[in-house]
């Protein structure tokens, strides 16, 4: 088994072999002394200290028939340090299997600057080297990415090697330019500004080269270069480069599935940013004539895109994905369009709810959910009795959802009615509603403290009870005044009176009058809560003192009436105004007058009152001369009035 060996040629810095130890070891490896002395050799060699000539004959051994003696020279060869020079003289050895190892060898060290060797050898006629160096640039480029990982690559070595390859764009055969596209976006990731300056910077003729390879290696690889390309804050770079993709996506056809998954692979912050670029330069609309052509995973990418830059710009070509077949598109639309607060209800997906699909239908309800209409309620309640448990459930939820959030957006929108209305049905489907509320009990914002007092109304009083003590006792007045009226609903007068007591000396004169306010409608039998009301209108604030007049008015104590007849003819409008209420809460028909012709007065809170007594005291003549005040300038005036008709005409509807 004897080995021929190799001519050097002149580049050989040592053609003649060394004597001594080295040159026997030469000899016994490619001499006729049989395998044993080649095993001897390779031993001796692999415990001598490396040397070049050494290291030759170890890598000459790579050409040996024998499998059992590459193999041992390929252990050897992998725990030795070559020395780079070493490894590119070889690579014109005449042995291919020679070449092959070196390229092979030349790859594991990540050295950038080898990569004008690498795609030398990729043209080598034998095809085992070819496609050694083919392997061997792919293994280089990742074994450089660990370099630089690890910080063990100069940044000029990565920028060396982008000009190498962006020069190679120039050859004129079409096979390297097609393996030089690959390596360059395969590098492009250790240095990615400095590609796209380079890419910038490259001529027509090379940047139209680069383009060509591209549209016959759309791969995802090389997409998720480009597509990151878009993540450059150079004008001059997107506009270049979107034109392209422009281009590459219309011209995809089925091949737009590689567009989408080098999306996909992009991370979500980068997928976010490349959308909007996209929308942008009108690339996504490209992308949206190509669906037909589209895997339902990349469709998903398509509409993760719509989703990112929000419906508004492509409304739409959602709106006509709705009439498409696939109930998995129809339904990604419903989210999109049910998640952009923008855009409003849309009448399409009123025919969803008659869908067979049961997914199609809770998709729908699901969006019906997120526009929170009041409207829809009437819509899908039929659906409550739907044989289908999570259709009634769906309905069910969304529904609840829908009174919630309106009651908590728009509470003082509705009147006291309405809110109590809404509640009522809050409790009927899920009964522990106000456990979700407890939150507002211990808002830090007074006006969320004081709406969750009010929705208190809707539960039972004993169950209200420990909330309203507890928030009676808030910091803030308005909390307490408030709370305080929640003991309004407490039937038995001794229980109510005992819990008010302490705060008829609340230094708040609002909560003192709301305490006021509390006193029983008839004449009480303690005379203590007699000397409250007379102290009240003596030594109170102007709400405590019109509070305890109507009380004791309305207690038979009828020399108040004097008070209340200085009140009606004051010209301190806030005065008057408290006068006028009085009226409203007592029954003094003599005095009926005062809210006659204080309902003409130009003061706007004046008429108000005065239309507000009227619907509770007036007669019907009263009443029916009400009407023209539904067209009052001022809106409290309006919503009194209506108010006022609506209650004496018993209207279960609402006036507009």
């Amino acid at each position: 088994m004897t080995l021929k060996l190799p001519h050097l040629g002149p580049h050989n810095e040592n053609p003649t072999p060394p004597a001594g130890k080295t040159d026997r070891l030469s000899q016994m490896l490619f001499g006729a002394h049989g395998e044993s002395r080649q095993w001897e050799a390779l031993d001796a060699l692999a415990l001598s200290p490396p040397s070049a000539w050494n290291q030759r004959l170890i890598l000459w051994t790579l050409a040996s028939p024998n499998p059992s003696l590459r193999e041992r020279a390929w252990e050897i060869l992998n725990t030795q340090s070559i020395d780079f020079g070493l490894l590119l003289q070889e690579l014109s050895s005449p042995l291919w299997e020679v070449r092959e190892g070196v390229v092979r060898l030349i790859a594991q060290t990540g050295r950038l600057d080898a990569i004008p060797y690498l795609i030398t050898e990729i043209e080598e006629y034998h095809p085992g080297v070819a496609e050694a160096a083919r392997r061997g640039m792919s293994v280089l480029i990742e074994n450089a990415k660990v370099r630089q990982l690890n910080g063990g690559l100069p940044p000029e070595e990565a920028k060396e090697a982008l000009e190498i390859l962006f020069q190679s764009l120039y050859t004129s055969k079409r096979s390297p330019r097609f393996q030089t596209i690959q390596y360059l976006f395969q590098i492009s990731s250790l240095d990615e500004d400095t590609f796209w300056r380079m890419y910038l910077n490259l001529e027509l003729p090379q940047y139209t080269i680069l383009h060509e390879e591209f549209l016959h290696y759309q791969k995802e690889g090389a997409l998720r270069v480009l597509y990151r390309g878009l993540l450059q804050k150079n004008d001059l770079v997107l506009d270049r480069l979107t034109a392209f993709l422009a281009l590459a996506v219309r011209n995809s056809g089925e091949n737009v599935n590689y567009h989408l998954a080098a999306l996909r692979s992009l991370i979500r912050v980068e997928f976010v940013k490349v959308a909007f670029v996209l929308q942008h330069y009108r690339i996504l609309a490209e992308f949206q004539g190509l669906i037909k052509f589209m895997s339902p995973p990349e469709r998903i990418v398509l509409f993760d895109l719509l989703e990112a830059v929000g419906a508004e710009q492509n409304l739409a070509f959602l709106l006509r994905c709705l009439q498409l077949d696939d109930s998995r598109i129809r339904i990604r639309v419903l989210k999109i369009l049910g998640d952009n607060q923008n855009l409003g209800l849309r009448p399409e997906v009123f025919e969803f709810l008659t869908d067979t699909d049961e997914q199609m239908l809770l998709a729908a309800l699901r969006y019906l959910q997120k526009k929170g209409d009041l409207s829809i309620l009437e819509r899908i309640s039929h659906l409550a009795r739907s044989k289908k448990k999570k259709v009634r459930q769906g309905v069910i939820s969304t529904m609840f959802k829908i009174m919630k959030d309106n009651l908590l957006k728009r509470f003082d929108q509705f009147s006291s009615r309405q809110r109590l209305k809404i509640l009522q049905s809050l409790l009927k489907m899920k009964t522990n509603f106000f456990e979700d509320l407890k939150y507002l009990s211990e808002s830090p914002q007074e006006k969320e403290r004081i709406k969750y007092i009010k929705m208190l109304e809707a539960q039972d009083i004993q169950e209200a009870l420990a909330d309203y003590h507890r928030l009676s006792r808030d910091p803030n007045p308005r909390v307490r005044a408030t709370a305080l009226m929640g003991f309004g609903r407490i039937k038995e007068l001794e229980t109510r009176f005992k819990m008010i007591q302490p705060f008829f000396d609340d230094p708040d004169d609002r909560v003192r009058a709301n305490a006021v306010d509390l006193l029983p409608d008839q004449k009480p039998a303690d005379e203590t809560m007699t000397a409250i009301a007379h102290d009240s209108v003596r030594t109170g604030s102007r709400r405590e003192r019109a509070n305890a007049i109507a009380k004791l008015i309305n207690w038979g104590y009828s020399e108040y009436e004097i008070n209340l007849l200085e009140m009606l003819n004051s010209p301190d409008e806030i005065t008057k105004t408290n006068g006028l209420w009085i009226l409203g809460v007592t029954d003094l028909p003599h005095l009926i007058v005062y809210l006659r012709e204080s309902a003409n007065d130009p003061r706007p809170h004046v008429r108000q009152m005065a239309v507000r007594g009227i619907g509770l005291k007036g007669t019907d003549e009263d009443i029916r001369a009400l009407m023209p005040y539904l067209k009052d300038p001022d809106r409290s005036v309006r919503v009194a009035a209506k108010n006022a008709l609506r209650a004496r005409l018993n209207l279960s509807f609402e006036i507009a």
